[in-house]
């Protein structure tokens, strides 16, 4: 009996230390529940999750005196030229009060001929291009299309109108151009308000040096096309709106582009040179050289490339005994000056004389 109420005792008291630890386990937890019950409700949370549909209070610094809106960073502020692509049309009259340089210029270039029915100025005159002027001018002179990207048009934007009319012919290979891939604009180039325009011939290739000036030290050098009295032009070769052909040529090929001009080298010969007939470019700077007839090289620098151990008749190098280093004769040293391989082999773009085939007749 004894034994029995030890027991109970051991019982009693092992009950009464679960519920000391009990208690002391859920104490702590009851004081932070406390603690948050009592917290203002305007304290701003300390941990702000993105995903939460709650309001994320603000702590705005007393000592912060700037505007609403005047922040540097602050919210963007609403477009005032918000919709300039709609509302009514005003009509080229109206433009011309503020102006009339602009409409006189249009009137005498193809995009103002109101007779015409494709040009613009058949159809809504300036608003054609740059829109309706209703909010243009009630904003006394903003809020306009621009071509030159003022109200933050896009390049796709500007060139979309250009290309609603000018999109088949000489334009039809614009994209994917080398100059639509450098993001240029119609009117990085063009400008339709002024009378000489890039397709003027006096003009144009001050343009286009604007960024090939490489191009342009090339053309001021002793052998070159007549670019300089502007006989020849960059659009002749080149068709700047993109091509089939390579560096935007109008033709095909570079060969092709040359014969549009030089006819008389096309052949086809009974004896054929197969430089010139593979790429007048192996040869000839197109753009200038210092050398006579645009060539790459001096004439017997230039054959020497390729030519470099012709062999004559009686088993002697050619090329060799022509600049004198293996002519035992020193008497010939006197034909080094001014020699040239063309002296002898004069058609060197192709022959049909049938005792041609060494090209000198």
């Amino acid at each position: 009996m004894q034994i029995h109420l030890s027991g109970v005792e051991m019982n009693l008291n092992s009950y009464k230390l679960l519920v000391v630890l009990a208690t002391a386990l859920l104490i702590p937890g009851t004081i932070l529940i406390a603690a948050e019950t009592d917290a203002p409700a305007n304290e701003a949370v300390d941990r702000y999750d993105p995903g939460s549909d709650d309001a994320f209070p603000a702590e705005i610094d007393s000592a912060d005196t700037v505007e609403a809106g005047d922040a540097e960073h602050a919210f963007k502020q609403p477009n005032p030229c918000e919709g300039m692509e709609r509302g009514d049309y005003l009509g080229s009259e109206v433009c011309a009060d503020c102006h009339q340089d602009k409409i006189e210029n249009m009137k005498m270039s193809p995009h103002g001929q109101a007779a015409d029915p494709r040009t613009p100025f058949a159809r809504e005159g300036c608003e054609s291009c740059h829109g309706p002027g209703m909010l243009h001018f009630e904003t006394e002179g903003n809020c306009i299309i621009s071509l030159t990207g003022r109200y933050g048009e896009s390049v796709d934007q500007r060139n979309g109108i250009c290309l609603e009319c000018h999109q088949a012919g000489g334009r039809m290979h614009w994209f994917g151009s080398l100059h639509e891939a450098e993001d240029l604009a119609c009117v990085s180039c063009h400008s339709i308000h002024k009378r000489h325009d890039v397709t003027e011939r006096t003009a144009q290739k001050e343009v286009c040096y604007t960024c090939h000036q490489n191009i342009r030290a090339q053309t001021l050098r002793v052998s070159r096309h007549p670019t300089r009295e502007n006989k020849v032009i960059c659009s002749d070769c080149h068709n700047p709106h993109g091509s089939a052909g390579p560096s935007s040529l109008k033709q095909f090929t570079i060969n092709e582009n040359c014969y549009s001009c030089h006819a008389e080298k096309r052949g086809p010969f009974l004896w054929e040179h197969q430089p010139a007939s593979e790429d007048c470019t192996l040869c000839h700077n197109v753009h200038g050289s210092n050398h006579q007839a645009l060539l790459n090289k001096p004439g017997p620098q230039l054959c020497q490339q390729c030519h470099s151990n012709e062999s004559a008749s009686g088993g002697r190098t050619h090329i060799g005994r022509l600049l004198d280093y293996r002519n035992p004769d020193v008497k010939r040293g006197r034909s080094v000056i001014a020699q040239n391989c063309a002296n002898c082999h004069s058609k060197v773009h192709g022959s049909n004389h049938p005792s041609g085939r060494a090209l000198q007749r």
